[in-house]
């Protein structure tokens, strides 16, 4: 990347921060498209296109990716949400289940393959992946599940999957205050 490319990306995360997204885009714009090719750069462009709602255009940057960098997870993720909002939640949940393919069970993707399958009403499917994601940071995924309305459906099996923790020898979660 020139001197030059990350200067602009630099212009461009700072109008993110700033909650100016269309200026952000703006400055992307000005760099030639084959810039594209260094992936930091289509990174920057979903993560901008995303906060514009643009998801089509997200996940025509995003999927090609799958192919070219499947190693990298951000593509997955990214590219999982924006087929999401763009088309359905059942091609989200196709590309994720390909990234298992790539991938160790990494927490991010069963989180949201757990989202996805509780979303389409399969309920211990989704269970199955929550819990293999609880065990990778229970305080953390149980309170982000508490307030995620993609698992309101759970909301009383992971109260009881807290319960659990809290009260196993293992000491998973430290008390509430």
């Amino acid at each position: 990347m020139t001197p030059e490319t990350a200067a602009t990306c630099q212009r461009a995360l700072g109008y993110l921060e700033l909650g100016m997204s269309e200026d952000a885009w703006t400055e992307m714009s000005s760099l030639p498209a084959d810039h594209d090719e260094h992936s930091p750069v289509r990174q920057l462009r979903v993560e901008i296109l995303g906060r514009l709602g643009r998801w089509d255009d997200a996940a025509a940057l995003c999927l090609p990716m799958l192919e070219k960098e499947p190693g990298e997870i951000f593509w997955w993720i990214q590219g999982a949400y924006a087929q999401r909002r763009a088309h359905s939640i059942e091609a989200a949940d196709a590309i994720l289940r390909g990234a298992l393919a790539h991938h160790p069970p990494e927490g991010i993707v069963l989180y949201n393959l757990a989202c996805y399958a509780c979303v389409q009403g399969r309920l211990e499917e989704a269970k199955d992946f929550l819990n293999q994601t609880i065990h990778t940071d229970p305080e953390h995924v149980i309170a982000m599940a508490l307030k995620d309305e993609d698992l309101i459906a759970l909301r009383p099996w992971v109260l009881k999957r807290e319960a659990e923790l809290r009260a196993s020898s293992f000491e998973y979660l430290p008390p509430k205050p």
